[in-house]
């Protein structure tokens, strides 16, 4: 199974000091919700961000990836 490697500068904004946003790359999806798909998510902590990463990041293949893969190949 394919997994998700965090590349900090082009993936985490610091929003607010103490806030990470993590914006998934094309092809990438949180399993957060099963009836929609999220792309983006904020955590308190680098701790709880890699944690995330562990569990939750999975391969998608919606729309919005599948134009996004094929614009930056």
């Amino acid at each position: 199974m394919i997994k998700y490697k965090l590349n900090f500068k082009r993936d985490v904004d610091i929003d607010e000091p103490g806030v990470l946003i993590l914006n998934l790359p094309g092809g990438w999806k949180f399993n957060h919700d099963p009836f929609s798909v999220c792309h983006t998510c904020a955590y308190d902590s680098m701790k709880e961000l890699r944690d995330d990463i562990k569990h939750s990041v999975e391969p998608c293949d919606c729309e919005e990836c599948k134009e996004m893969i094929l614009k930056n190949n």
